[in-house]
């Protein structure tokens, strides 16, 4: 656990005289572990102890971990001793505490409360905490709608339309045409068959029977899958396949687009898809999908994967796979609007050429048929066409996991940092709220030592030198956001937006406070 924390694995121990310490506590042995710790850092100790005091001790006794800073701070940590200890009987301790999320030099005083008395147990251990730890809520970019947000509002009693409302302020709620069709590009960026298809993903990229394919002469029963690869000239080929891989007939070079048409109301089942959604079950590396999958070569050895369905199918891809199924009624149908209004603008506007949107990250998270939950479902077909405008116009639904507490102006959201703050785009539907029916845990990011967070700068291109010597906040958005930071390492400094500072040290949001130094 302690090296998943980023810690280091060094110790001390320590073997003092044997005797009697002040107050009757003999320490025979202590391991410190790890040595020094990191600033919020976990640290363990682990005592050999002797009673060698007059009177017995209890296993109520309290023995106390007081971390106590040059600046006159102090933290005490208390637990029971756990065991009764007649006089000159030992005791081996193991006791573990939370290092004070501050950098600078802290004195660990541990001792233990008897009679009345508080006993010594050893010498004070003397350590200087350095590193950088980050602090904070929220999770994504703090604009629009809460989905965190959401599901306390729903567990209030509030109405999606009032949820809608105050995350977009001045919109209404129409009904538009939602009957076409909209084309997912179900992995960002092209598959390249000229590689090594991961063996986690199944024996090679496929497409499960019964399928028939328009655009070449394969017809793929259920005993087959549709399996993709190369030829010899690095042509991107399609061939029928026995599950576990072995080829049947011939290759067929993929010139243009295939449309995969599934022959059963099970839909399409393939493993061309961005994620696994962390399932490695035997069969997890597939998904189900509704409509037709389009195979559409890219140059080289490369192919698109784009899934092609009915918009309000697609939602109920959606819906799912971006808010838990059992988050409120009213919390599905606000996500349903909000996900309906952000694919229709993305169609409107033409998409990419080959697909409308992506269904991931980078657009919205869709899991198609394998997603799909009655719950979901009815939160799709209660709120069938709906949609947020402006004006009159389809607004930019943008929507966040968590919001912290207080969800952002749209100008403060996805900016640069110049020697100075290059806002983004002011959008009056998009002003940031108070939000407290978020409640969405908090996170920590770190310890990261002043050296490791230099390696993190230079392996993203920033040389600052070997040492980050601290992180400077230079603007603050209304939600307390952070901006714009300076970076200040041994041989150099530069400023970086707050949105390029949580890319760097992988942070979920921008609402954070860093604490430490070197």
């Amino acid at each position: 656990m302690l090296a998943a924390l980023g810690l280091s694995l060094s110790s001390t121990l320590i073997n003092p005289s044997a005797g009697r310490a002040a107050g009757g506590a003999t320490v025979l042995s202590v391991t410190v572990l790890p040595n020094p710790p990191s600033m919020g850092g976990v640290v363990r100790l682990k005592l050999q102890l002797r009673n060698d005091s007059s009177a017995p001790w209890s296993a109520n006794d309290l023995v106390r971990l007081t971390w106590k800073g040059a600046n006159g701070s102090a933290i005490e940590d208390t637990r029971r001793l756990g065991k009764d200890m007649t006089v000159g009987s030992s005791i081996t301790l193991t006791l573990t505490t939370l290092a004070p999320a501050a950098a600078g030099d802290f004195t660990l005083v541990t001792e233990l409360d008897t009679g009345g008395k508080r006993m010594p147990i050893g010498d004070p251990n003397q350590f200087h905490l350095g590193g950088f730890l980050f602090s904070g809520r929220g999770n994504g970019h703090g604009l629009g709608m809460s989905q965190w947000g959401a599901r306390g509002r729903a567990a209030a009693g509030q109405g999606y339309r009032t949820m809608l409302s105050d995350y977009y302020r001045g919109t209404r709620i129409e009904t538009r045409d939602t009957s076409g069709l909209v084309r997912v590009a179900l992995t960002h960026g092209a598959v390249d068959l000229s590689r090594a298809w991961p063996r986690l993903f199944g024996p090679l990229p496929m497409v499960a029977g019964p399928v028939t394919v328009e655009g070449a002469p394969l017809k793929v029963t259920a005993e087959e899958v549709l399996a993709f690869g190369t030829n010899t000239s690095g042509q991107p080929v399609a061939f029928i396949a026995s599950p576990g891989g072995s080829p049947k007939g011939a290759r067929v070079v993929i010139s243009g687009t295939l449309t995969v048409h599934p022959d059963g109301a099970a839909g399409i089942r393939t493993n061309l898809l961005e994620t696994m959604g962390a399932d490695f079950r035997s069969g997890a590396e597939q998904r189900r999908y509704g409509g037709v999958l389009q195979i559409v070569p890219r140059g080289a050895a490369t192919v698109l994967p784009v899934n092609v369905l009915p918009i309000e199918d697609y939602l109920k891809g959606v819906v799912p796979a971006e808010m838990p199924a059992y988050w409120g009624v009213e919390a599905l149908k606000a996500q349903a609007v909000a996900a309906r209004t952000y694919a229709l603008r993305k169609i409107l506007l033409g998409g990419s050429g080959d697909f409308d949107l992506e269904g991931n990250e980078f657009d919205q998270a869709y899991g198609g048929l394998t997603e799909s939950r009655p719950t979901t479902d009815d939160a799709v077909s209660a709120t069938k066409g709906q949609v947020l405008t402006s004006g009159g116009h389809l607004i930019d639904a943008l929507y966040t996991s968590s919001d912290g507490g207080h969800s952002e102006n749209s100008e403060y959201g996805f900016i640069h940092w110049n020697h100075g703050l290059r806002p983004a785009a002011s959008l009056p539907y998009l002003r940031g709220i108070v939000d407290p029916l978020d409640q969405a845990p908090g996170w920590q990011v770190g310890p990261l030592s002043p050296a490791d967070a230099a390696t993190i700068l230079r392996d993203n291109g920033d040389d600052l030198g070997d040492r980050l010597n601290g992180i400077d906040i230079l603007q603050t958005g209304p939600s307390g956001r952070v901006l714009g930071v300076r970076l200040r390492g041994s041989s150099a400094s530069e400023e970086v937006s707050g949105p390029y500072l949580r890319f760097l040290f992988s942070l979920p949001d921008t609402l954070v406070t860093i604490a430490g130094g070197p």
